[in-house]
């Protein structure tokens, strides 16, 4: 739970006895539903609109219940890196047409960019029982499964893909390629060569037959299928650096060093391993000298590579002690550590969140703010940073604004009931019980266990005079 759940925020206790009384009112023309619809007059989607998406906003105004529209503007939104608001979007074109298959994929997919893969599952998994002969939606179910390591799970979806078009040598590499992170490489070779034998030209799948014979020793044909890998793609670095290591193995060692570094023409940046193995490409071929001057670079670029691994890793520990300190109402100390912890690690978006919090609870609320920002700089669509910059937004009194952060982590992260429960606080102030009410019900439905929704539902339900 985050520092600043809804118990310590704008103190829950107090909103119950008091603020709902104060600030509930029946809702002008009756109860609504909660929902995406009904939000967008807060302010939700239309901030920071270029003529494009102001096009499309109007067209859907006058056409509401045009699923092509919706989808249009959600891939402008994905376009523009306004995720949460593509998402919206795309749900509202489903809803215009159930089991669209092409809106689920892209659905699915925003939602992976947002790093929300158990929503995405749910996604595919539904889009697979509505068309279960869908090669697309199998081939994303499988990337999916294959990304989270299940790769028994990512074969049998590419299985099951390749039942309904066998020739189809994309879906057979990456089968292959799912074989491979499994550790079964005589079944990965078995679907690449037959894919070779289908298009000499697919490049994953040469990359992938290259490693393997190069795993197995076979040196003369990974040599063969890296060297055709590096001449249709000679900006591939990871080709590069096979067919570099598969050359000092063959004692092709100056030949090796002018694949990793081109004596003319722009050089690939090299990394560690790059590195490492250019220096043994020189001390191979007798270049002692350049060897030497390459194995310094080496040492220079492991200990820059390890010093910067060891920093984000100190600055996460730094991250959690700071929390636990903050835990503490010891402030001071934990503001030092945050403060080290951004030093370690410029980019660690926790640790400005985690000083927006601090902020906030000293009520320096333009400090808040201002961390809160540098945070979402660094992460826009974190729903724990959203969640923060909403209330934040909140205590400020910029209602629009709290909504459209806490919109965007339910978008994000349907799941997230603390978000719900502040969207229901703000329904209140804003005179509306009937949305309040829908936003309770929905964190307690989210977490029945939880003590303050059901008495926040219990409390929104009574009558008011």
């Amino acid at each position: 739970m985050r520092l600043f759940a809804k118990r310590h925020i704008l103190t829950a206790c107090l909103f119950l006895l008091g603020v709902i009384s104060a600030a509930a009112s029946p809702a002008a023309g009756g109860a609504r539903e909660f929902d995406s619809r009904q939000q967008s007059s807060a302010g939700t989607t239309q901030q920071g609109d270029d003529d494009a998406l102001g096009k499309y906003r109007r067209e859907i105004a006058a056409a509401p219940r045009n699923a092509e529209l919706q989808m249009e503007l959600a891939k402008l939104l994905v376009e523009r890196a306004r995720l949460p608001e593509a998402i919206e979007a795309y749900q509202r074109a489903l809803a215009l047409q159930p089991a669209g298959e092409s809106t689920e994929l892209a659905l699915a997919e925003t939602y992976r960019r947002v790093h929300n893969d158990d929503q995405a599952r749910k996604i595919l998994q539904t889009a697979r029982r509505q068309h279960p002969q869908s090669i697309e939606v199998l081939r994303a179910i499988g990337n999916l499964e294959m990304d989270a390591q299940a790769y028994d799970a990512a074969i049998q979806a590419f299985q099951a893909a390749l039942k309904g078009a066998p020739a189809n040598h994309a879906i057979k590499s990456l089968l292959a390629a799912a074989y491979l992170k499994k550790g079964d490489p005589d079944a990965a070779l078995h679907e690449l060569d037959a894919v070779l034998q289908q298009n000499a030209g697919d490049g994953l799948a040469r990359f992938l037959r290259a490693g393997i014979y190069a795993d197995a020793g076979e040196n003369e044909k990974a040599q063969s299928d890296a060297e055709k890998v590096v001449g249709a793609r000679p900006d591939y670095l990871p080709g590069r650096i096979l067919d570099a290591k598969i050359l000092v193995r063959l004692k092709e060692c100056q030949k090796a060093a002018a694949i990793l570094r081109p004596p003319a023409g722009p050089a690939p940046a090299l990394d560690g391993d790059g590195l490492f193995l250019l220096a043994s490409a020189h001390e191979c071929a007798g270049k002692k000298e350049l060897a030497e001057q390459v194995q310094a670079e080496f040492e220079a670029a492991s200990r820059a590579e390890h010093e910067q691994a060891e920093n984000h890793v100190q600055s996460l520990h730094l991250v959690e002690q700071a929390n636990t300190l903050a835990m503490q109402n010891k402030l001071a100390e934990a503001q030092e550590l945050l403060q080290e912890a951004l030093e370690k690690n410029p980019d660690n978006g926790f640790a400005y969140s985690q000083q927006a919090k601090i902020y906030f609870s000293l009520q320096q609320n333009t400090q808040a703010k201002a961390a809160i920002e540098k945070a979402l700089q660094l992460q826009p669509n974190q729903p724990d940073f959203l969640y923060v910059q909403g209330v934040i937004e909140e205590k400020d009194g910029n209602l629009d604004g709290a909504m459209t952060a806490l919109r965007s982590v339910t978008l994000v992260n349907p799941r997230e009931a603390d978000a719900y429960f502040e969207i229901g606080k703000i329904w209140l102030l804003k005179k509306d019980r009937a949305q309040a009410l829908s936003a309770f019900k929905k964190a307690a439905e989210l977490e029945p266990d939880d003590s303050d929704y059901r008495e926040a539902v219990r409390t929104a339900s009574e009558p008011h005079p």
